[in-house]
């Protein structure tokens, strides 16, 4: 189907752990853990200019328009959508098996009421198709229209660091060139602002940017901008069919309503939530060599760009430096821009985390290395020393999920005992 141009107006916007011992880390490895503000991330990935916008054309958006289309998302993701606002809502399609097909942003309308809401999907614009089959799936006889919005008509921008919400509307302005854009703040931790806006020319919301001192960066900026913050998106990242939503965050970035009802992937997703230990997550990176080391005193992982370091293959196993034989996994490299990345880390086993009672393998005089045949061949085997990070939010949203598990009455058997 054809979108027209005035088509897409949308009325032109807008018990047995002890947290405090065993989560907070040492005096003398807090420094390791800590991630710095997403204020000083920026800087360090631009020290020039603090305010820049990016327009994101590896991104795609699919409408949704009808009376039905609110319900029917509601009812298919794991995040609450009715009622959520007009921010966007950061979340994934899942499978009947709990994996993630999609990470997704979810715009809602600005105005809701008139049986004719507009919404808007943002998605990996490489899977764009993927997820539009998968709707068409489960559609059935809802009632609202789904169509791609075409990459010359409507795009995705986002702008950093987050500094307030002026640049999505005319303030102070009267009369019929007052419009309000559809977007908000970016609900991952560290991360800015992301809108929608008309691609034929240069909108005003990116001219106010720019006239504010701010100005263009490059897909690849907000790609370090991302990782530093330990911030993956896309299905290069966050493999199709088999990334597991706790796994990738999601939980923490207000992508899991844990008291709605029922949605697709719901049984899994719920059962590790209440009776499950999430052992493995996503973090932030640092690639290095033994002439490149990181420097024990910095909080975060540091962008070079120019260091000449190769870059591993997505799915790369990580192991102990010291480990001469292949053992057990340590986690898998996701992917990265220069020296620094994102991996889905044992948590007990590469930081200083502990999850359970139980003894956790983390030496924190411990190296890994992550590891690849280079060109297919087993004695062609390259390798690159790695140090992950603990970002402060993922730290904080861990020890509250142990707090959580420490609160819930444990559930006794017919005879009055507990259950193990």
């Amino acid at each position: 189907m054809v979108i027209m141009r005035q088509k897409l107006s949308i009325r032109l916007f807008q018990p047995f752990v002890c947290p405090q011992c065993q989560i907070r880390p040492p005096a003398a490895q807090s420094r390791r853990a800590l991630s710095t503000s997403s204020v000083a991330l920026a800087e360090s990935t631009n020290p020039g200019s603090t305010l820049r916008y990016a327009h994101l054309k590896n991104r795609g958006l699919i409408r949704l328009a009808g009376p039905d289309a609110a319900q029917f998302l509601h009812n298919i993701v794991p995040a609450k959508v009715l009622g959520s606002g007009t921010s966007p809502v950061y979340t994934a399609f899942l499978s009947a098996q709990g994996r993630i097909l999609n990470d997704v942003f979810i715009y809602p309308p600005l105005e809701t009421g008139d049986g004719n809401d507009e919404w808007f999907i943002e998605v990996d614009s490489e899977s764009a198709e993927s997820l539009m089959k998968h709707l068409k799936k489960h559609k059935l006889r809802a009632k609202f229209q789904l169509e791609r919005v075409p990459a010359g008509v409507m795009g995705v921008y986002y702008r950093w660091p987050r500094t307030g919400l002026e640049e999505l509307s005319d303030q102070g302005r009267t009369g019929p060139k007052r419009t309000r854009r559809v977007g908000g703040p970016d609900p991952r931790p560290g991360m800015g602002i992301r809108w929608l806006d008309d691609v034929s020319g240069k909108s005003e919301t990116v001219q106010r940017v720019e006239d504010s001192g701010g100005r263009e960066a490059t897909i690849k900026d907000y790609t370090i901008h991302r990782m530093l913050n330990g911030v993956a998106e896309g299905q290069s990242e966050l493999i199709s069919s088999s990334a597991l939503p706790q796994e990738s965050n999601i939980d923490f970035f207000g992508g899991i309503d844990f008291h709605k009802g029922c949605y697709l992937g719901q049984e899994l997703t719920i059962r590790t939530h209440h009776t499950g230990v999430v052992r493995k997550r996503i973090l932030p990176c640092q690639l290095y060599d033994e002439n490149n080391r990181p420097r024990d005193d910095q909080p975060s992982p540091e962008y070079h760009g120019h260091l000449d370091l190769p870059m591993p293959p997505s799915q790369s196993n990580i192991s102990k430096l010291s480990s001469k034989v292949k053992g057990r996994s340590s986690g898998k490299w996701l992917g990265g821009v220069g020296n620094i990345g994102l991996a889905l880390c044992r948590l007990e086993m590469m930081t200083d985390i502990q999850l359970t009672a139980d003894r956790t393998g983390y030496d924190p005089e411990e190296e890994y290395k992550v590891q690849w045949e280079s060109d297919g061949s087993a004695s062609a085997q390259k390798e690159i020393r790695l140090r992950p990070f603990v970002p402060t939010w993922l730290r904080e949203g861990v020890e509250q999920s142990l707090r959580r598990k420490e609160r819930s009455p444990k559930k006794k058997d017919e005879d009055g005992e507990e259950e193990v």
